[in-house]
């Protein structure tokens, strides 16, 4: 199994190019200004009593923040910062000890009426797979994180609820908490 395979099974996942970058073999000399457009998104970042997620913005894990598993010997990584924005998208990307990089991004939902809070993560790129988990953000700020790919699933992990709590992902190879994984409002 690729270690690209297996961080999908695990979290998040993408690879993706910029799409608003210019393509020099196209002319686009002659388009037209759209600065007067509307904005037809209907992005909404708040929850129900108006107040926006506190899940919005830019986090990092590093050091003893990072889990187990993406400490350890087989991912050996230095780093994990995500974004997640207000608009349902999130960019995650993973640092080894290597230098190399990994990008993930995708779309998610959140249901903060339970505590923790659940997560569902549709990821885009490079692979189109589903990752659920819990979340929980405290006035630190301080973001405690565990999702994994159920879909498609065939390891049969389970994933962490609220009502099972962090530690709870279950599935071969995983030890209670492995998978737990603390981030750092930036």
């Amino acid at each position: 199994m690729t270690r690209s395979f297996t961080l999908l099974l695990l979290v998040l996942g993408a690879c993706t190019g910029d799409p608003y970058k210019d393509d020099s073999t196209t002319d686009d000399t002659n388009t037209t200004d759209d600065t007067n457009t509307t904005d037809d998104t209907n992005t909404d970042d708040t929850d129900d009593s108006g107040t926006a997620s506190k899940l919005i913005g830019s986090w990092l894990s590093e050091g003893e923040n990072l889990s187990p598993l993406f400490a350890g010997s087989f991912f050996k990584y230095v780093s994990v910062s995500a974004v997640f924005v207000a608009d349902g998208t999130y960019d995650v990307q993973a640092v080894d000890q290597a230098g190399s990089t990994y990008d993930l991004t995708g779309t998610y939902t959140i249901d903060e009426t339970t505590t923790p809070a659940s997560i569902l993560l549709n990821q885009a790129t490079p692979n189109v797979v589903t990752a659920e988990g819990i979340y929980e953000v405290d006035d630190a700020d301080l973001l405690t994180y565990e999702v994994v790919q159920t879909d498609p699933n065939p390891y049969s992990f389970v994933a962490p609820t609220p009502e099972t709590g962090f530690g709870s992902t279950s599935g071969p190879g995983l030890n209670p908490g492995d998978n737990v994984q603390k981030y750092v409002r930036q």
